[in-house]
Protein backbone atom coordinates (compact mmCIF):
# COMPACT_ATOMS: atom_id res chain seq x y z
CA UNK A 1 0.00 0.00 0.00
CA UNK A 2 1.19 3.32 -0.88
CA UNK A 3 0.50 5.04 2.89
CA UNK A 4 2.06 2.07 4.93
CA UNK A 5 4.97 3.23 5.53
CA UNK A 6 3.41 6.69 7.25
CA UNK A 7 1.19 4.79 8.79
CA UNK A 8 3.24 2.03 10.50
CA UNK A 9 5.14 4.92 11.58
CA UNK A 10 2.47 6.56 13.02
CA UNK A 11 1.67 4.03 15.07
CA UNK A 12 5.12 3.23 16.00
CA UNK A 13 5.14 7.07 17.61
CA UNK A 14 1.45 6.78 19.24
CA UNK A 15 2.79 3.28 20.71
CA UNK A 16 6.51 4.31 21.57
CA UNK A 17 6.12 7.85 22.70
CA UNK A 18 2.59 8.79 23.59
CA UNK A 19 1.60 5.95 24.88
CA UNK A 20 4.20 5.53 28.19
CA UNK A 21 3.32 8.94 28.66
CA UNK A 22 -0.29 8.57 28.91
CA UNK A 23 0.41 5.78 31.30
CA UNK A 24 2.81 7.43 33.48
CA UNK A 25 -0.70 10.47 34.04
CA UNK A 26 -3.10 7.33 34.37
CA UNK A 27 -4.56 7.99 30.91
CA UNK A 28 -4.09 4.42 30.13
CA UNK A 29 -3.08 0.98 31.26
CA UNK A 30 -0.49 -1.92 30.69
CA UNK A 31 -3.46 -3.67 28.89
CA UNK A 32 -4.32 -0.61 26.59
CA UNK A 33 -0.61 -0.46 25.62
CA UNK A 34 -0.43 -3.96 24.51
CA UNK A 35 -4.06 -2.96 22.50
CA UNK A 36 -2.30 -0.15 21.00
CA UNK A 37 0.81 -2.46 20.52
CA UNK A 38 -1.33 -4.41 17.57
CA UNK A 39 -1.54 -1.56 15.69
CA UNK A 40 1.88 -1.46 15.36
CA UNK A 41 1.65 -5.22 13.98
CA UNK A 42 -1.56 -4.60 11.61
CA UNK A 43 0.69 -1.66 9.99
CA UNK A 44 3.39 -4.27 9.49
CA UNK A 45 0.94 -6.49 7.57
CA UNK A 46 0.41 -3.76 4.91
CA UNK A 47 3.68 -3.40 3.88
CA UNK A 48 3.05 -6.46 1.84
CA UNK A 49 1.31 -7.18 -1.20
CA UNK A 50 -1.84 -9.05 -0.87
CA UNK A 51 -0.36 -12.17 -2.82
CA UNK A 52 2.43 -12.94 -1.93
CA UNK A 53 3.00 -15.83 1.16
CA UNK A 54 4.70 -12.90 3.79
CA UNK A 55 1.46 -10.96 3.37
CA UNK A 56 -0.23 -14.55 4.39
CA UNK A 57 2.37 -15.71 6.82
CA UNK A 58 1.98 -12.69 8.43
CA UNK A 59 -2.17 -12.32 8.45
CA UNK A 60 -1.97 -15.67 10.23
CA UNK A 61 0.13 -14.93 12.82
CA UNK A 62 -1.70 -11.75 13.35
CA UNK A 63 -5.41 -13.97 14.25
CA UNK A 64 -2.85 -16.56 16.44
CA UNK A 65 -1.94 -13.88 18.57
CA UNK A 66 -5.45 -12.46 18.60
CA UNK A 67 -6.68 -15.48 19.38
CA UNK A 68 -3.77 -15.99 21.77
CA UNK A 69 -4.69 -13.30 23.84
CA UNK A 70 -8.08 -13.89 24.26
CA UNK A 71 -7.08 -17.22 25.27
CA UNK A 72 -4.45 -15.66 28.20
CA UNK A 73 -6.63 -12.80 28.79
CA UNK A 74 -4.38 -10.17 27.66
CA UNK A 75 -1.36 -11.92 29.59
CA UNK A 76 2.15 -12.67 27.62
CA UNK A 77 3.01 -16.03 26.38
CA UNK A 78 6.08 -17.34 24.99
CA UNK A 79 3.93 -18.67 22.13
CA UNK A 80 2.74 -14.80 21.34
CA UNK A 81 6.04 -13.64 21.75
CA UNK A 82 7.95 -15.81 19.11
CA UNK A 83 4.65 -14.39 16.85
CA UNK A 84 5.16 -10.69 17.24
CA UNK A 85 9.15 -11.16 16.53
CA UNK A 86 8.09 -13.17 13.16
CA UNK A 87 6.18 -10.66 12.00
CA UNK A 88 7.87 -7.63 13.31
CA UNK A 89 11.22 -9.63 11.96
CA UNK A 90 9.82 -10.25 8.36
CA UNK A 91 9.05 -5.70 8.38
CA UNK A 92 12.66 -4.95 9.75
CA UNK A 93 13.59 -6.75 6.18
CA UNK A 94 11.10 -5.95 3.93
CA UNK A 95 11.87 -2.34 4.89
CA UNK A 96 14.89 -3.45 4.18
CA UNK A 97 15.07 -4.18 1.00
CA UNK A 98 13.21 -1.51 -0.42
CA UNK A 99 15.54 1.22 1.04
CA UNK A 100 18.02 -1.00 -0.84
CA UNK A 101 16.38 -1.28 -4.20
CA UNK A 102 14.91 2.31 -4.55
CA UNK A 103 17.10 4.82 -6.53
CA UNK A 104 14.66 7.89 -4.96
CA UNK A 105 15.39 9.10 -1.48
CA UNK A 106 12.00 10.47 -0.26
CA UNK A 107 9.56 11.09 2.28
CA UNK A 108 8.17 7.36 1.94
CA UNK A 109 11.45 6.35 2.14
CA UNK A 110 13.26 8.28 5.21
CA UNK A 111 9.92 7.28 6.99
CA UNK A 112 10.43 3.59 6.39
CA UNK A 113 14.51 4.25 7.54
CA UNK A 114 12.74 5.55 10.60
CA UNK A 115 10.77 2.86 11.51
CA UNK A 116 13.24 -0.03 10.76
CA UNK A 117 15.55 1.91 13.53
CA UNK A 118 12.45 2.33 16.21
CA UNK A 119 10.93 -1.71 14.99
CA UNK A 120 14.82 -3.04 15.87
CA UNK A 121 14.13 -1.71 19.37
CA UNK A 122 10.70 -3.35 19.29
CA UNK A 123 12.61 -6.82 18.41
CA UNK A 124 14.89 -6.89 20.93
CA UNK A 125 12.40 -5.86 23.59
CA UNK A 126 10.51 -8.96 22.54
CA UNK A 127 13.49 -11.09 22.55
CA UNK A 128 14.01 -10.05 26.17
CA UNK A 129 10.67 -10.39 27.46
CA UNK A 130 10.60 -13.51 25.94
CA UNK A 131 13.84 -14.46 27.99
CA UNK A 132 12.69 -12.70 31.09
CA UNK A 133 9.84 -15.36 30.88
CA UNK A 134 12.31 -18.22 29.97
CA UNK A 135 14.77 -17.20 32.66
CA UNK A 136 13.21 -14.30 35.17
CA UNK A 137 17.01 -14.13 36.62
CA UNK A 138 18.42 -12.57 33.30
CA UNK A 139 18.65 -9.12 34.17
CA UNK A 140 19.31 -6.87 37.34
CA UNK A 141 16.93 -3.92 38.58
CA UNK A 142 18.73 -1.22 40.42
CA UNK A 143 15.40 0.15 41.13
CA UNK A 144 12.43 -1.63 42.86
CA UNK A 145 11.06 -4.38 40.99
CA UNK A 146 7.21 -3.76 39.57
CA UNK A 147 4.70 -5.06 37.65
CA UNK A 148 5.68 -2.27 34.40
CA UNK A 149 8.15 -4.72 33.18
CA UNK A 150 7.04 -4.37 29.79
CA UNK A 151 7.77 -0.54 29.74
CA UNK A 152 11.26 -0.89 31.81
CA UNK A 153 12.08 -3.63 29.14
CA UNK A 154 11.14 -1.41 25.90
CA UNK A 155 13.53 1.25 27.88
CA UNK A 156 16.36 -0.67 28.15
CA UNK A 157 15.98 -1.66 24.82
CA UNK A 158 16.26 1.71 23.50
CA UNK A 159 18.87 2.89 25.84
CA UNK A 160 21.01 -0.29 24.34
CA UNK A 161 20.30 0.63 21.04
CA UNK A 162 21.37 3.92 20.91
CA UNK A 163 23.96 2.98 23.32
CA UNK A 164 23.49 5.36 26.41
CA UNK A 165 23.40 2.53 28.48
CA UNK A 166 21.95 4.05 32.09
CA UNK A 167 23.38 1.47 33.97
CA UNK A 168 19.74 1.25 36.07
CA UNK A 169 18.87 -2.25 34.27
CA UNK A 170 21.76 -4.50 33.46
CA UNK A 171 21.94 -7.91 31.61
CA UNK A 172 23.70 -10.82 34.23
CA UNK A 173 22.79 -13.54 32.16
CA UNK A 174 25.52 -14.64 29.22
CA UNK A 175 22.77 -14.73 26.67
CA UNK A 176 21.00 -11.60 28.10
CA UNK A 177 24.43 -9.59 27.66
CA UNK A 178 24.90 -11.11 24.43
CA UNK A 179 22.36 -10.10 23.05
CA UNK A 180 22.32 -6.40 24.38
CA UNK A 181 25.87 -6.14 23.01
CA UNK A 182 24.68 -7.51 19.63
CA UNK A 183 21.49 -5.17 19.51
CA UNK A 184 23.92 -2.05 20.24
CA UNK A 185 25.50 -3.15 17.09
CA UNK A 186 22.89 -3.61 14.92
CA UNK A 187 21.85 0.01 15.86
CA UNK A 188 25.10 1.68 15.42
CA UNK A 189 25.82 -0.50 11.78
CA UNK A 190 22.21 0.10 10.44
CA UNK A 191 23.00 4.24 11.22
CA UNK A 192 26.31 3.79 9.32
CA UNK A 193 24.60 1.91 6.60
CA UNK A 194 22.19 4.64 6.08
CA UNK A 195 24.14 7.15 5.91
CA UNK A 196 26.43 5.60 3.86
CA UNK A 197 23.43 5.10 1.42
CA UNK A 198 21.94 8.62 1.73
CA UNK A 199 26.01 9.89 0.49
CA UNK A 200 26.27 7.75 -1.99
CA UNK A 201 22.75 8.59 -3.66
CA UNK A 202 23.49 12.06 -3.33
CA UNK A 203 26.64 11.66 -4.72
CA UNK A 204 25.46 9.32 -8.10
CA UNK A 205 23.12 12.87 -8.25
CA UNK A 206 25.46 15.19 -8.35
CA UNK A 207 28.06 13.11 -10.86
CA UNK A 208 24.82 13.05 -13.13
Amino acid sequence: MKYANYYLLASIVLVMFLGPMAFDYGMLSLVNLEILFLGILIGSIFLHKHNTKLFKITVVSLILILINILIFDLNQSVFQYFLKLLIIGITIIELFKEILRTKIIDAHIISGAVSIYILIGVFWYLLYMLLLMIDPDSFTFNLQHTNKLSIDMLYFSFTTLTTLGYGDITPTSYTAKMWAMTEAMVGVMFLALMISRLVSHFNSHLKN
